[in-house]
């Protein structure tokens, strides 16, 4: 397994893909002159009169300091990234490229087999420093048989014609070789050390870059298959060194692969062929005589979907895979839930509520796979996720739900089921399940039934939403004393992320976001203290003297009005905020939203449009200000958007009959139409 700190699937199938050896192709250029002590070799293959000459000089095999060949690009040092001949081992692999791990070959001996010996292809001297592989040339030669096969446990590969290549493989694999029948054959071995100078490496070498990686251990899978990567596929792709149609048929380290996986149990593998006909099949799923594993269990309706979607879908890169040959397509069974999309999932658990319809052993499984992939946070608007392409699952999901609906169907099934752990697990990994009214109304439904000293300290810290507190203040206000706990207990705690979130993030519906902060301010203000100890008071005190009280034991909160001067944009839309309230509201209160209103629609220079939305609001600001100094500012204001028919029809629609004296002067002055100057 490699050393990184956080192991994945698609690590997985990543190290499922190195090799142990690898082998590269003949090339022609590569048949250089070898002087072998006093003899010089400019032919290959070498004559028998040749061959007899060395053995009887070097009977085992000739060392380096007796080998010079004449070709500096027989095979010199790399970078990985470029070399056709430990390419395959790379040990860092880069898809940027922008670096890449540099080797060093060293020679190790020059040797003829006879008879198919494998210590011919081992070295024997001190290896230098970081070494992590053997690499053998096979000069062109007579030889018959002598088939090499390189081994790694359960990884065995063989290789029968090498004349011309080179083969590379780690140090710590075993070598054997088949008897040669006729003739012999030419080596020369080197070994291959990590070039730490050359590569900028400064760190310790990893231990796992000088042998082949192991498949993980059955426990590393499993905490694989619980960790889902929100902004990838739900699953990895595996290739396969046999081309085989069949789980049965598969051997080696194919069938090692598969037979990790199923001891893991955690996983759906299917079986996919590329097309036959030297294209590339991966548009659609290959129909194979046994496309999953029958061991997995995986469900009727998850292969039926599988089946109908493009593999695209499922993990990236399947489109590199060359044909004809297979590959594994390997997901967590947990992104069952994920493949069947939201929508389909919830209908499902509501029709079968006590049925194991997907093999997850228990509904309490299912719910749990499904917090996972839908939550923290939806990855789109339907919650499913987006593919490669932007369009998720769409065959099996044609319509999707928005994001409240998300939230809110899921809180509704654990509502109706019951189970409160599944319920306090849902609120631990969603972290914004408090985003709209519904779910205030739901989350008041749950303490009730089940207390709310269970979920005080989740309420405190939640990530609420301003619709999410206006409604618990809504409830509240109407008499609903779970409600009132919940406001007594929380508002203040969220009051400053509640502000924060209003003033740095891009607002929609701006004037509504604003009324929501007043009314929770309202409330706020209106019940300072603790919910038991305001009620206990009250029972021996007055009204104002309860208050009172309360303003002497809590610090008041940062008001909307102070924080929204640093938002002039938001604090344009006061006026019309407070004005339904201007008769309830205190004086110092009131003063102080007009004075932070007033110094951005009024200000100096100030280019307020009727597109920013704010002409009503100065409607509500001169009417709050008639008789009073601020109004000629604010007038002077109103009169260069008194032509726009936001204004007036604005003015028309006010309630004429709530109006002072002197509001309704003003007002009367506004409906006028507008004399040009003269």
């Amino acid at each position: 397994m490699s050393d990184e700190a956080k192991y994945s699937l698609q690590t997985f199938a990543r190290d499922a893909a190195r090799v142990h050896c690898c082998r590269s192709n003949p090339n022609a250029r590569r048949s250089p002159t070898v002087n072998l002590g006093d003899l010089t070799v400019a032919a290959w293959p070498l004559s028998t009169e040749t061959v007899a000459a060395l053995v009887a000089t070097y009977p085992k095999r000739v060392p380096a300091k007796d080998v010079t060949i004449h070709n500096y690009h027989f095979f010199r040092g790399d970078f990985f990234v470029d070399s056709t001949i430990l390419g395959a081992l790379d040990p860092a692999p880069d898809d940027s490229n922008y670096f890449s791990m540099a080797y060093k070959p060293t020679l190790a001996h020059f040797a003829i087999d006879l008879t198919g010996d494998a210590s011919t292809l081992t070295p024997t001297t001190r290896p230098p420093p970081h070494t992590f592989a053997t690499v053998v040339y096979f000069f062109p030669s007579t030889c018959v048989g002598g088939a090499v096969t390189i081994s790694d446990d359960d990884w065995t590969t063989t290789f029968e014609a090498l004349d011309g290549c080179f083969l590379s493989f780690y140090s710590t694999c075993n070598v054997t070789v088949a008897p040669i029948t006729s003739g012999h054959r030419s080596i020369a071995v080197y070994y291959a050390a990590y070039d730490l100078g050359e590569s900028g490496w400064h760190d310790t070498v990893p231990k796992a870059w000088f042998a082949p990686r192991p498949l993980p251990s059955i426990q590393e899978l499993q905490d694989v298959a619980c960790h889902y990567d929100h902004e990838g596929s739900i699953g990895v792709a595996i290739g396969l060194e046999t081309r085989s149609s069949t789980f049965d048929s598969l051997n080696g380290r194919d069938k090692a692969i598969v037979d990790r996986l199923l001891a893991a149990d955690v996983f759906d593998i299917a079986l996919v062929r590329t097309g036959d006909d030297d294209k590339k099949h991966t548009d659609a799923n290959a129909a194979l005589p046994e496309t999953f594993h029958p061991l997995c269990g995986t469900p009727a309706l998850v292969q039926e979907i599988y089946e109908q979607t493009p593999i695209s879908e499922f993990a990236a890169d399947t489109d590199e895979f060359e044909a004809p040959g297979c590959f594994l397509l390997v997901w967590p069974k947990a992104a069952r839930v994920h493949i069947l999309g939201y929508n389909r999932l919830i209908a499902l658990l509501r029709a079968n509520m006590d049925v194991d319809v997907l093999g997850f052993g228990s509904l309490h499984s299912v719910l749990t796979a499904a917090f996972r992939y839908f939550y923290p946070r939806p990855r789109d608007n339907d919650g499913r996720g987006s593919s490669l392409d932007g369009s998720g699952f769409q065959l099996q999901e044609p319509e999707s739900p928005g994001p409240d609906r998300i939230t809110s169907k899921m809180a509704s099934l654990l509502y109706e089921h019951g189970d409160l752990r599944l319920i306090e697990t849902f609120l631990d990994v969603h972290n914004q399940w408090a985003d709209d009214e519904t779910m205030a109304n739901w989350i008041v439904a749950v303490l009730r039934r089940f207390g709310a000293s269970i979920f005080q300290h989740r309420l405190q810290t939640a990530n609420v939403s301003r619709s999410f507190v206006a409604q618990v203040v809504h409830l509240a206000t109407a008499g609903d004393v779970v409600a009132q706990s919940i406001a007594s207990d929380c508002i203040r705690l969220w009051w400053p992320r509640l502000m924060s979130n209003l003033l740095r993030k891009t607002v929609r519906d701006a004037p509504m976001q604003v009324c929501r902060m007043f009314d929770i301010e309202t409330y706020m203000l209106t019940h300072p203290m603790d919910l038991t100890a305001s009620m206990y008071l009250r029972r021996y005190l007055p009204e104002a003297l309860v208050r009172k009280v309360a303003a002497y034991l809590v610090a008041p909160p940062v008001s909307l009005a102070d924080a929204l001067r640093g938002s002039a944009h938001l604090a344009g839309y006061l006026p019309a905020v407070i004005w339904p309230h201007r008769n309830a509201l205190s004086h110092a209160r009131a003063a102080s939203c007009i004075e932070v209103a007033t110094e951005y629609l009024c200000a100096p220079g100030g280019h307020i449009h009727f597109s920013t939305g704010h002409a009503p609001s100065l409607v509500y600001l001169a009417l709050l200000t008639a008789g009073t100094p601020a109004f000629a500012k604010v007038d002077a204001a109103v009169q260069k958007l008194r032509r726009y028919a936001v204004f007036t029809s604005e003015c028309a629609g006010l309630d004429t009959a709530s109006l002072s004296t002197m509001e309704a002067l003003v007002l009367n002055e506004y409906m006028q139409p507008k004399q040009p100057p003269t």
